[in-house]
């Protein structure tokens, strides 16, 4: 008994952690993966969990001398189950399928292994596509741990030549979504890192809400990096907003933070931990950054306090909304910590103290206050919108359908209109989770001939001075639209300033070599397209009549053709046609010839 009595707290321990683990369903991933590149030191340019633009980063990218061609190798036993090329995303990439319920993933490869590419071209043959997603049963490409299944590269949507390589699991308590995993967290690789991570900007921002229950922010102070010990006048109510990421040896990359934490005189105010990531939270950054920052000025920096829709709450501790309330206006110690995935962390102290006339120090540039009603234009318009909750709005040639959580918090909407053709939809400093669906009323000015090529162009103006500022005519982007009845519907994922057009003007084509020209020797031609407004929807390249693989790369508006004996005779000359077609159906047919 006295045995039994010892032992039973240790196994009531073991017992509740295999609960766990059965419910959250991780499987043990360290020690079963070998490395995916053999590039040593392995280094990487890329962490899981890192801050991007509208999204978290979902894996790690390994890091192949700078150059495409590296060999990539299986990090288990599985099946490829499987294949993607793209001009954009992960662009050629493998997923493999392996016994312990896991799957990983290999993106941005310069080439597959030449059983898996000859099988690939075939399909892209068959289809008549170069864009293809194929899935492989368990018996088509079986795989073994070491065994080359590639090579990294620079394709899809990619800044130089790396692999990306994800582990993903299904998880019961995300109702079995799939989930990336932080494989710096789960110890899957040995990789060097007796760095700290850096401090780069740390800002203090007061909070207040208005009698609607609408937050309003506003900047107070803050300071750089490789400050410390500094004294910070704060108003009654406040939050702060970190900018850290992490070093490691071997690589000049940032890294995401693993563990985010601030104390308020000695006690734990906020934590946020980079923990496994179901991939349908990547766009929740938004919420975890301080938005109009990251709008504005293209930095993302962490805020603690946590808005009602945030729904990181799993690995986010905040008993006060990651809001601050100092009890008196004696000063006191607030002190951020930033700790990386190898145990090193870098710590900024501050002294605060409450100050009750600190609304005359708020820099005008960061209130976020919305217009008076009395302040309102002739068609200028406020509205209450609720996070949890469908919202709807309808004046005047304009309706607008938000979804429920598709807002992080409550907002007072404004619309305005800046003339025929043009709407101000609030204000791009309040992020989009789901988009929304607008509809608009085409102006008389613009003919029922032209209705099929009505777009929608959004301006993309940093979120300077979004209501009445001059735009800018260099920064109009296409954000869709379909024409019907008069009106021009659309979705997107940000607010911000439309404006209705029309796009008739078909793509570019040019050829890489003159008109008849003599190509004997070469080994491939390529062909620029590019479209000034809708952008490209599709195209089609044919050799004598015959419909030949274009290799799409948006980064560079180029398709490339191989020139290969069994497609193309030689000896003789060959007539070519690229047709490109926009968003708006406007069709180039580019003709051409060579001798090869």
């Amino acid at each position: 008994m006295k045995f039994l009595a010892k032992r039973l707290p240790a196994l009531l321990t073991a017992l509740v952690s295999v609960f766990f683990c059965l419910n959250a369903q991780v499987p043990v991933l360290s020690g079963y993966y070998g490395k995916p590149v053999r590039v040593e030191p392995l280094s990487l340019s890329g962490s899981m969990g890192e801050f991007r633009a509208a999204h978290f980063h979902t894996g790690l990218d390994f890091r192949v001398g700078g150059v495409s061609g590296a060999p990539v190798y299986a990090v288990a036993d599985g099946y490829i189950s499987r294949i993607t090329v793209s001009g954009g995303g992960y662009g050629n990439a493998l997923l493999i399928t392996h016994p312990n319920g896991t799957v990983s993933l290999y993106g941005h490869l310069d080439a597959f292994a030449p059983q898996v590419a000859a099988y690939v071209k075939q399909e892209q043959y068959s289809r008549e596509s170069f864009q293809v997603s194929l899935d492989c049963p368990p018996g088509l490409f079986p795989v073994h741990k070491g065994q080359q299944i590639g090579t990294a590269g620079n394709t899809g949507d990619s800044g130089g030549p790396h692999l990306h390589f994800e582990i993903r699991y299904r998880d019961s308590l995300h109702e079995n979504s799939l989930v990336t995993a932080n494989l710096l967290s789960h110890g899957v690789f040995e990789l060097q890192d007796a760095l700290p991570p850096e401090f780069r900007l740390v800002r203090f921002y007061g909070f207040s809400t208005s009698e609607q229950g609408i937050a309003a922010t506003r900047l107070v102070t803050g300071f750089e990096g490789n400050i410390n010990q500094a004294r910070v006048n704060v108003p009654d109510t406040f939050f702060v907003a970190i900018d850290a990421i992490d070093r490691m040896n071997n690589t000049s990359f940032r890294m995401g933070i693993q563990t985010w934490e601030v104390f308020l005189d000695q006690e734990l105010i906020y934590q946020f931990r980079n923990q496994d990531l179901p991939l349908d939270w990547t766009r929740t950054i938004l919420s975890l950054i301080h938005y109009p920052e990251r709008s504005r000025n293209g930095r993302s920096l962490l805020k603690t306090w946590v808005e009602p829709g945030n729904v990181l709450i799993d690995r986010t501790y905040a008993p006060t909304g990651g809001l601050f309330t100092l009890p008196d206006t004696l000063s006191h110690s607030l002190r951020v910590v930033v700790h990386d995935g190898a145990g090193n962390s870098t710590t900024r102290t501050y002294s605060v103290r409450r100050n009750n006339g600190l609304e005359a120090l708020v820099s005008p540039e960061e209130k976020d206050v919305p217009l008076p009603l009395e302040e309102l234009a002739a068609e200028e318009y406020l509205q209450h919108f609720y996070w949890d909750r469908e919202n709807f709005f309808a004046a005047r040639d304009i309706r607008i359908t938000v979804p429920q959580k598709a807002l992080y918090r409550d907002i007072l909407f404004n619309a305005s209109r800046q003339g025929a053709q043009e709407w101000q939809l609030h204000t791009p400093d309040d992020p989009l989770h789901l988009p929304m669906q607008v509809e608009l009323r085409v102006p008389d000015t613009i003919p029922a001939a032209w209705h099929e090529k009505v777009v929608v162009m959004r301006l993309q103006d940093n979120a300077r001075d979004p209501h009445r500022q001059a735009a800018d005519p260099g920064k109009w982007r296409y954000a869709g639209g379909v024409c019907s009845d008069s009106l021009v519907n659309f979705r997107t994922s940000s607010f911000g300033r439309f404006r209705i057009d029309v796009d008739t003007i078909p793509p570019v084509v040019t050829a890489s070599f003159t008109h008849g020209a003599d190509l004997r020797g070469r080994k491939s031609v390529y062909f620029t397209i590019k479209d000034s407004c809708s952008g490209i929807q599709d195209y089609k390249v044919t050799i004598d009549g015959k419909w030949i693989l274009g290799v799409h790369d948006p980064k560079r508006s180029r398709i490339t053709c191989s020139l290969e004996p069994d497609r193309v005779t030689r000896g003789t000359k060959h007539q070519v046609m690229v047709q490109v077609k926009d968003q708006k159906n406007n069709i180039t047919q580019y003709k051409t010839e060579f001798l090869w």
